[in-house]
């Protein structure tokens, strides 16, 4: 049977080990860790292997990806101020995507290099935050809506469960900025975004549909959209984050 084959965590991990040692005789490795389910320890198994690699020197970012047939493994390679400037990002993704920073298992590391990197990822002023808050909620929450009603107004429905997913996925990123919180994965994202306290109303119902892919009802997608909104609306008010301004508002 081709793609991914069945092995044991330590399987998986004999091979990181291997790989770590590859990459530490082929370059001049500062450190060298995993990520992802294997550095969590919750890898299933036909879970790949994933490893950052960094190396001294400047301006390097090369990704090694690569499938041996049964098994597949992607190794980052980067320099120090590189890795440093990643952790140190902070966009819309940010909950989802800097976990990779954070949890990190080291295989090799001296210094104290990841360690290190994790300072970068939480230093952010609030404005950064309530920033990127507000330009989801302009940027991607409100179009969402748009979009919902405008599909239930014209009968064109086909999308609508596209646009349920693609709402509740923002929807999480906004409540992991607002909680300062990273996920721990894709996978786990909804359920992590729904244990969190400070969320607004309706999330916890649009989340739940999505969820269980009963979305075959136009009418309670957008019944769900429509209520979502409404506490994103009260929930900003609740933060002084303004939605709502004029074009002469934003020019000034």
């Amino acid at each position: 049977m081709p793609g991914p084959q069945p092995f044991s965590h330590a399987e998986r991990m004999s091979r990181a080990l291997e790989i770590a040692e590859t990459f530490r005789a082929h370059f001049d490795v500062l450190a060298i860790g995993l990520y992802g389910s294997l550095a969590r320890g919750t890898d299933g198994p036909y879970s790949d292997i994933e490893m950052y690699c960094i190396v001294r020197g400047e301006g390097i970012d090369e990704d090694y990806e690569w499938a041996e047939g049964a098994w597949k493994a992607e190794v980052n390679v980067q320099s120090a101020e590189v890795a440093a400037a990643w952790a140190a990002e902070l966009d819309e993704f940010w909950p989802l995507t800097h976990g990779s920073c954070v949890n990190i298992l080291p295989l090799y590391d001296p210094t104290g290099f990841f360690d290190s990197l994790k300072g970068y990822v939480f230093d952010h002023p609030d404005e950064a935050y309530n920033a990127l808050i507000r330009g989801v909620i302009v940027g991607e929450l409100y179009e969402f809506l748009g979009k919902i009603r405008n599909a239930a107004a014209s009968g064109k429905t086909e999308n609508l469960p596209v646009l349920a997913v693609e709402m509740a996925q923002y929807g999480a990123y906004l409540i992991g900025l607002a909680n300062r919180t990273l996920y721990t994965s894709s996978a786990m994202m909804f359920s992590e975004s729904r244990a969190l306290a400070d969320k607004p109303s309706g999330y916890d119902q649009l989340c739940e549909l999505v969820a269980s892919g009963r979305l075959e009802s136009p009418t309670h997608i957008a019944r769900a959209a429509d209520q979502f909104w409404e506490g994103i609306e009260a929930w900003a008010a609740e933060k002084s984050i303004s939605i709502y301004q004029t074009l002469k508002d934003l020019l000034e």
